[in-house]
C-alpha cells in the first residue's frame, strides 16, 4: 500500500513505523505530513494543512484504492467442481423430496446428503 504511494511523494524520510513526506495538497518545503500502514489501509494527515488520505491521493492523481489493501484474487473455480456442485444440488432435492414424503433413506444417502450440503455451501460462500 505505501509502496504504492511514497514514490510520488518529495523528501520522503522514516522515523519509526511512520513516513514523513512534503504534503502534495500545499505549497510544502519540508516535511510536514506523515504516512504509515494501519492494518488493511494507509492512514495520512497532513499538519500544516490538515490534508487526508484522499485528498492527498486526488493531488497525485492516484486512485482512493491505494489506500485500501487490495483483495487477492481467487482463482477460478474447475469447471469438474461446478459440475459435482450441480449434481451435489440435484441430490439435495431427491434427498429432500424422499424425506418429504416419508420414504426411507439408508445411512449412506445420509452421509452423501450431508457431503453435498458442505460442499454447496462452500461453493455458495465462495461466490
Amino acid at each position: 500500500m505505501l509502496d504504492d504511494i511514497l514514490p510520488h511523494l518529495q523528501q520522503v524520510k522514516q522515523r519509526g513505523d511512520r513516513w514523513w513526506a512534503c504534503c502534495p495538497v500545499h505549497d510544502d518545503n519540508s516535511p510536514s505530513m506523515t504516512l504509515r500502514e494501519d492494518g488493511e489501509r494507509v492512514l495520512i494527515h497532513c499538519f500544516s494543512c490538515q490534508a487526508n488520505g484522499i485528498q492527498v491521493a486526488e493531488a497525485l492523481g492516484l486512485p482512493a484504492s491505494v489506500l485500501f489493501l487490495k483483495e487477492k484474487a481467487r482463482p477460478p473455480i474447475p469447471r469438474k467442481v461446478l459440475e459435482l456442485a450441480k449434481e451435489d444440488r440435484f441430490f439435495i432435492a431427491i434427498f429432500e423430496s424422499e424425506i418429504e414424503s416419508g420414504n426411507r433413506v439408508t445411512f449412506n444417502d445420509k452421509k452423501r446428503y450431508r457431503l453435498a450440503l458442505e460442499r454447496v455451501k462452500l461453493l455458495d460462500r465462495r461466490g
